[in-house]
């Protein structure tokens, strides 16, 4: 029981997140608006993929203290950059949206802005993180 009270707590989050992203890409113009190319479009990815990367941090920190912030890291990038790669494949077959190779670049930068995020979080607001000796 005590994990299903962890998946829910920690991964669920992250797996309803991830199941929005879908969603969305599934949709001609998300929220009825015409993103395009530009600027914007970008910033978007990198917000919504820094999200997802502040729960995947939260997910595997909250899930298995052992784990080095390195492997923490490591997981949770390559988790957001995969699914940020299927992401733009699912675009590419959803009349109205396309996938393109700068896309993926702003999802793997939001990803990576969300690993900081938390860990900077972690490690210098939250008292006691260090002392407590959770993460190397």
């Amino acid at each position: 029981m005590d994990f299903l009270r962890r998946f829910i707590k920690f991964w669920f989050p992250a797996v309803i997140y991830a199941i929005l992203i879908f969603w969305f890409s599934s949709m001609e113009k998300p929220l009825g608006i015409e993103f395009g190319s530009g600027i914007t479009d970008k910033l978007l990815h990198v917000l919504e993929y820094a999200v997802f990367g502040i729960l995947l941090m939260r997910a595997l920190y909250c899930s298995d203290s052992s784990m080095s912030w390195r492997i923490t890291i490591l997981i949770a990038f390559m988790i957001g950059a995969f699914y940020g790669f299927t992401d733009e494949l699912h675009q590419s077959v959803v009349p109205g949206r396309y996938a393109t190779a700068a896309d993926f670049v702003a999802d793997i930068i939001g990803v990576l802005a969300g690993i900081w995020l938390y860990r900077f979080f972690i490690m210098h607001l939250k008292p006691g993180a260090r002392a407590a000796g959770d993460k190397r």
